[in-house]
C-alpha cells in the first residue's frame, strides 16, 4: 500500500459520518475525491465506499453512526498491477464492462492492497488497442481506414512498396466509393502505412492478404502464410490475432496457430489470442457494409471471442458469434457458394431458353411476379469477381480433404464457366450469318470490372477477361471501355483502350459485359447508328431490352 492512500485508508468499523469526513477532506490532502478505501489491519482490501454510496444510503434510512462495512461495496473493479502496466493486458475489459463503471477503478497488489486509482476515462484510453491491418487490397485498406474512422489507431502494413508509398500520399489504388476522402483525412494522423520491413507493436492484428486459386482450383496459401510469419516475429504475449482471410476450413486452427507459436514460441493456450472474423462485404459497398452487415466472429477461446467482440461491436451493431473457428471459415465459403449456385440455375435456364428462342430474363420477371416462393436472379455473362470464382473451389478443395465430393458446387461452376464459351458462339454465329471472318470483325466490348453496380474497379477473375482471353486467340481487331477500370489497365488485358463513341464507330459486334448505371444514359439509338449494318448488341444485362433495340433493322439483338 503506497503512503499516498493513507488518508483515506478506513477500517470496516469507522462509523459513516467519520468517514462522510475523510471524504470531504480527501481533495485538500492531494488525495483521490469522493472515495474512501475499508482495509483490514494489513491494509488489504476489504472494500470501498463513496460519497455516493453514502447519500444512496441515507435515503434508504440508514442514520450516520452506522459502521460503514454495512453499506460498502464488497466487490469493487479491480485490476493487478502486472496486468495494467502491460500495454495489452487492459483489453481484458470488455467495453459491456466499462459501461457499468461509475467512476473510480482500483489498482492492486499480490496482497490485495491498493497501489493506485485510476477514473474511468484513463482506463477507456488504455483499453483502446492500437490494431495492425496486414495486406491492403479491397479488404484490407477499406478496414483499415473503417477502423480509424471510429477512432481507433491503425497502421496498414502491405509488403508492395509502391502500394504504400501511394496510400501515405492520400492515393488509393482500388476504386471503392468514398474511399479517397477517408484515407486523406486519416493518413498520417491515426493510420499509418508501412511495408513488412518494418516492425509493428501493434496489440491487435488483422489479416487480410489474398487466398488465390492455382491452375488446378486447389488455395495457394503462400500469401496468408508469409504475412503470419510477419505477425509472429512481432507477436507479444496478450496480442490478439483476427483472422479476416478467406482460407479453406481448418486453415486457421491447423495452419496459422502453429506458425505464431512456432515463430514466436509463444503458447496459443495461455500467451496470445486467435478469432476469426470473415469479410463479408460488397466490393462498392464495403465501406457502408463494414458499418452495416451482422459481423461473424469465433474465438479460439471465450477470451479470444470475447476480444474480437470488442473490435468488431466499435463497427457494427451486430454481433453473431460462433461455437469454432471452422463454423466461421465455412460460413465465409457457404455465402458465396449459395450465390455461386443460384446464378447458375439461372444461367442454366437461359441456356436451354436460348435453344428454344425465349428471352430468359423477360421469363424469370414472369416467373417471380407475383410469386413469393420465387426469387431467381437474372442471368448474366459469367458469374465474375475473385470471391464467387474462388471461394466455391476452396469449398470442394475443402470437403474433398474429408472425403466428401460436393457435387452441386462442381456442377454451378462447371454452368458459370462455360457462359464465356455461349458468348463467343453467338458472336461466331453472327460472323458465320454475315460470311465475315471473325478475325475481321471489330468488336466493341463495355464493361471489364467484375460487376458495374455498385460501381467497382475490380477486375480479379471479371467474366469480361474470359471472353475477351478467348477473342484475342481469333482477333486482334478488340476494343474496350469501362468507365471505372483505367485505359492503361484494359490495354494490358491485349484490348485496345477506346472512348465509347469511338468503340461504336464501324463496330461489329457490341458487348455490354457488366451493369453499371451509366450506360443507362447513353442516346443508344445514336450510339448503334455509328455501327456497321448489320450489327450484333450483346445485351449481357438486358439492361435496354430486346423491344427497343429490335426496332433498329439492322441490329441482330443477343442477350443472355
Amino acid at each position: 500500500m503506497t503512503k499516498k492512500f493513507k488518508g483515506i485508508l478506513v477500517s470496516p468499523q469507522t462509523g459513516i459520518k467519520d468517514v462522510l469526513e475523510i471524504i470531504n477532506q480527501a481533495p485538500h490532502n492531494n488525495l483521490p475525491s469522493g472515495i474512501a478505501l475499508i482495509v483490514d489491519d494489513s491494509n488489504s482490501l476489504l472494500g470501498i465506499v463513496t460519497d455516493g454510496d453514502i447519500r444512496r444510503a441515507l435515503l434508504e434510512n440508514h442514520n450516520l453512526s452506522e459502521t460503514v462495512d454495512v453499506i460498502m461495496n464488497k466487490s469493487p473493479l479491480t485490476i493487478h498491477e502486472s496486468d495494467f502496466t502491460d500495454k495489452t493486458n487492459t483489453l481484458s475489459i470488455h467495453p459491456d464492462k466499462l459501461k457499468t463503471i461509475d467512476h473510480n477503478i482500483l489498482i492492486v497488489n499480490d496482497n490485495n492492497q491498493v497501489v493506485d486509482i485510476i477514473n474511468k476515462s484513463q482506463l477507456v484510453q488504455k483499453n483502446t488497442p492500437s490494431i495492425a491491418v496486414i495486406g491492403l487490397g479491397y479488404v484490407g485498406l477499406t478496414l483499415a481506414v473503417s477502423l480509424a474512422e471510429v477512432g481507433f489507431t491503425v497502421t496498414g502494413v502491405d509488403s508492395n512498396e509502391e502500394i504504400v508509398k501511394k496510400l501515405n500520399q492520400g492515393t488509393p489504388h482500388i476504386h471503392e466509393i468514398g474511399l479517397d476522402s477517408l484515407l486523406k483525412f486519416h493518413v498520417g494522423k491515426n493510420l499509418k502505412i508501412q511495408t513488412t520491413s518494418s516492425e509493428s507493436n501493434s496489440d491487435v492484428y488483422i489479416l487480410c492478404v489474398q487466398t488465390p486459386i492455382d491452375d488446378n482450383n486447389e488455395p495457394i496459401l503462400d500469401y496468408l502464410n508469409s504475412a503470419t510469419e510477419y505477425v509472429a516475429n512481432n507477436l507479444s504475449k496478450n496480442n490478439l490475432v483476427i483472422i479476416r482471410s478467406t482460407v479453406p476450413i481448418g486453415t486457421t486452427r491447423n495452419n496459422i496457430i502453429p506458425i505464431l507459436e512456432n515463430s514466436s514460441g509463444l503458447d496459443s493456450n495461455s500467451d496470445f489470442y486467435v478469432a476469426s472474423a470473415p469479410e463479408r462485404t460488397l466490393a462498392g459497398k464495403a465501406l457502408k457494409e463494414i458499418r452495416e452487415l451482422p459481423q461473424i466472429i469465433a474465438g479460439f477461446n471465450s477470451t479470444s471471442s470475447q476480444l474480437a467482440n470488442g473490435i468488431f461491436n466499435k463497427l457494427t451493431p451486430t454481433i453473431i458469434n460462433v461455437d469454432s473457428l471452422e463454423e466461421a471459415e465455412l460460413i465465409k465459403l457457404m455465402d458465396n457458394t449459395f450465390r455461386d449456385m443460384i446464378f447458375a440455375y439461372s444461367n442454366q435456364i437461359a441456356l436451354l431458353a436460348d435453344n428454344y428462342g425465349i428471352d430468359t430474363s423477360k421469363l424469370i420477371q414472369a416467373a417471380n411476379e407475383g410469386y413469393p416462393r420465387n426469387n431467381i436472379p437474372q442471368p448474366s455473362p459469367g458469374v465474375g469477381g475473385i470471391c464467387l470464382k474462388k471461394d466455391p473451389h476452396i469449398l470442394i478443395s475443402s470437403s474433398k480433404n474429408t472425403g466428401y465430393i460436393p457435387k452441386l458446387t462442381e456442377l454451378a461452376r462447371l454452368v458459370n464457366e462455360s457462359m464465356s464459351d455461349h458468348i463467343i458462339k453467338k458472336i461466331e454465329r453472327f460472323s458465320k450469318s454475315q460470311n465475315k471472318d471473325v478475325s475481321k470483325l471489330k468488336i466493341f466490348v463495355v464493361g471489364f470490372a467484375f460487376k458495374g453496380n455498385p460501381e467497382t474497379s475490380d477486375t480479379r477473375q471479371s467474366s469480361t477477361l474470359d471472353v475477351t482471353n478467348k477473342l484475342s486467340k481469333i482477333s486482334n481487331n478488340v476494343f474496350g471501355y469501362d468507365p471505372v477500370v483505367t485505359e492503361t489497365q484494359i490495354d494490358s488485358f491485349n484490348v485496345k483502350s477506346t472512348s465509347i463513341e469511338e468503340g461504336f464507330k464501324n463496330a461489329d459486334c457490341v458487348l455490354i459485359m457488366n451493369n453499371h448505371d451509366s450506360y443507362s444514359k447513353w442516346d443508344v439509338y445514336s450510339l448503334l447508328s455509328k455501327t456497321n449494318q448489320p450489327c450484333m448488341f450483346f445485351d449481357g444485362w438486358s439492361l435496354f431490352g430486346r423491344k427497343m433495340i429490335e426496332k433498329i433493322e439492322y441490329v441482330d439483338y443477343q442477350t443472355i
